[in-house]
């Protein structure tokens, strides 16, 4: 049990916000009542009770990334001098050869050599932003409910459901959704990319959806950039979601979906950071692209408010329709998902918008306290928090393990990058180990992480991702915060036209 005392910002329709409120978190991990408003919840008395000291919001939600790629810096082929067009263009070696040396396969050796290790490092790189649900977990061992944040693809929120279907590769005939079709019918959400790139063929992707009647309120497609008017009327029809993820869609192709549109069809929005090679830190500073992006235009297409519901209520509302808990609101009965922002900024949406992760004082997740101050972590009642430095980032997280710490879950991938041929080896026996391990027994084999993303190394092998990886050059790690270094690299690509340039004035 948990009370958070504080403004709390409920994204809840027609923008309530609780200038002295509380949010009564109980074992459950749910939100028991949130006051003024509803009455107190009998049994809190000896609850942890936390002067939050800022804002509290519900957690972000990113509803779309790829998470075995998010230690990777930044990419771009140098041989590439203009923006590509279709998701299908910088995976093959032929147009992209260096795709698969600096992002396909040091993910994937990473993943195979220090999976666990490699999770907790992407999933403390969401957290440090406040968010408390993300999508694109990989394929490959699936983490424990609970452990840091909420991975969308594999939540089973304490039942034994299987809640979402994703697909990251595109369906190119009816029969391959046949498995999508059934599940859809069962309501079971359904997570794809779809029309990623500006060729104006890649609609015929989401031509498929429909003709496959998948297009209903299930369905949350991901990127459309090449989606025009009759496609977000079908969408605005079915109750269906878009996800946007606007860095990556600069950084590859120069232009982005047409959400003004969208948004007029009445179009559910969301937004997703996508993967480190072509995405942001974290949703917060997705939330910031989104910023800019919408300043950029002639005319604003979100209110400040609008741009904070997509990160927080329009996915809650998404993945409503098929979790069993309401989430992306701070209200009775919703998901006990907060994060505690410091108060910079008099209007609470424009707040949170200009928020950094230095900003971000608790994360709350199910009700208890993961990351934040140490004082707050504390007071939550945070059992076993170890420090966590990250440049000007003085905090602390608890992966419920004493024995894990930010240190050791660096060290382990540094030690990957330090001696890739023994990484290689110690990959190829764990690869062999998950591939001989039964259902049953998966548990007990090495925890490894498949590539959900194409991996030119694997193709034509009888084993594809299960294949023995080789010796890589693996990338430095990089920093879990937006860095300068970052913001350079972030310059120096000519396709967005300078408007990514802007993130650099929210630091």
């Amino acid at each position: 049990m948990l009370v958070l005392r504080g403004t709390v910002v409920t994204m809840r329709p027609g923008g309530a916000v609780l200038d002295q409120g509380e949010v009564y978190a109980d074992d459950d991990g749910l939100i028991a009542a949130v006051t003024p408003g509803d009455p107190v919840p009998a049994g809190f008395q000896d609850a942890p009770r936390v002067a939050a000291g800022g804002l509290i919001y519900p957690g972000l939600i990113d509803l779309h990334n790829h998470l075995l790629y998010n230690s990777l810096p930044l990419w771009t082929e140098p041989s590439r001098t203009t923006p590509w067009e279709s998701h299908n263009e910088w995976v093959q070696d032929d147009d992209a050869p260096t795709y698969r040396t600096k992002v396909s396969a040091p993910a994937r050796l990473l993943g195979a050599a220090a999976g666990r290790a490699l999770l907790r490092y992407v999933e403390t790189r969401a957290l440090v932003g406040g968010t408390t649900c993300i999508q694109g977990n990989p394929r490959g061992a699936t983490p424990p409910d609970g452990e840091l944040v909420r991975n969308i693809d594999t939540e089973r929120l304490g039942t034994n459901e299987d809640f979402i279907r994703v697909r990251t590769i595109v369906a190119t005939r009816l029969e391959d959704l046949d498995d999508i079709v059934i599940a859809v019918k069962l309501h079971r959400g359904f997570i794809c990319h779809a029309a990623e790139g500006t060729q104006p063929d890649l609609r015929k992707e989401f031509a498929l959806l429909d003709q496959a009647k998948l297009v209903r309120r299930e369905l949350m497609a991901i990127h459309g950039g090449a989606l025009t008017g009759p496609d977000f009327k079908l969408l605005a029809d079915g109750d269906a979601s878009l996800v946007w993820s606007p860095f990556s869609n600069l950084w590859l192709y120069g232009a982005t979906a047409d959400v003004g549109a969208a948004k007029a069809a009445g179009v559910r929005l969301c937004l997703g950071s996508d993967w480190a090679p072509s995405g942001t830190r974290n949703v917060l500073w997705e939330l910031k692209v989104a910023d800019l992006w919408n300043q950029a235009q002639p005319a604003p297409v979100f209110t400040d408010q609008e741009l904070v519901d997509l990160v927080t209520a329009n996915p809650g509302q998404a993945l409503a329709g098929v979790w069993p808990h309401p989430v992306g609101r701070v209200e009775a009965g919703a998901l006990a998902d907060l994060v505690v922002v410091a108060r910079r900024h008099p209007d609470p949406y424009r707040n949170l918008i200009a928020a950094t992760e230095t900003d971000v004082r608790l994360v709350v997740v199910g009700g208890q306290a993961r990351y934040g101050t140490s004082s707050l972590l504390a007071t939550a009642g945070a059992a076993s928090a170890t420090p966590l430095r990250a440049g000007r980032l003085r905090r602390a997280v608890d992966y419920g393990d004493a024995g894990v710490t930010w240190a050791k879950v660096l060290a382990e991938l540094e030690q990957v990058r330090a001696n890739p041929q023994q990484a290689a080896d110690r990959a190829a026996d764990a690869l062999a180990a998950f591939a001989t391990a039964g259902p049953a027994t998966r548990g007990a084999a090495p925890f490894v992480l498949l590539p959900d993303m194409p991996a030119p190394e694997t193709d034509g092998t009888r084993a594809g991702p299960l294949a023995a990886p080789g010796p890589v050059s693996v990338p430095a790690l990089q920093p879990i915060t937006a860095s300068r270094a970052w913001f350079d690299a972030v310059d120096a690509n000519p396709f967005h036209g300078g408007l990514l340039s802007g993130l650099r004035g929210y630091a």
